[in-house]
């Protein structure tokens, strides 16, 4: 009888972990209002509005931040803007 070719369980020991990430400078270029809308939540549980997220955003490439991480992830760096050497 022939063996079942099963994969292993992604998730399981010997599995894959992704870690997504946002880019923010393309969130503010191609998210609408309507999916910015909820994006993000207040330390309180409260969804922010979609002025509220777009905020987040500016502040958080303001600061250099190019990319945010989605989820909880251990050990994120952020990637910062490389300015330019005078």
């Amino acid at each position: 009888m022939p063996t079942e070719n099963t994969p292993a369980d992604p998730f399981g020991p010997n599995g894959r972990t992704f870690h997504i990430h946002l880019s923010v400078r393309g969130a503010l270029r191609d998210v609408s209002k309507r999916q910015l809308k909820g994006m993000f939540r207040f330390e309180g549980g409260r969804e922010c509005t979609a002025d509220e997220a777009k905020d987040h955003l500016l502040e958080a490439l303001a600061q250099g931040k190019e990319v945010l991480p989605f989820g909880p992830v251990r050990g994120f760096r952020f990637r910062r803007r490389r300015l330019p050497r005078p």
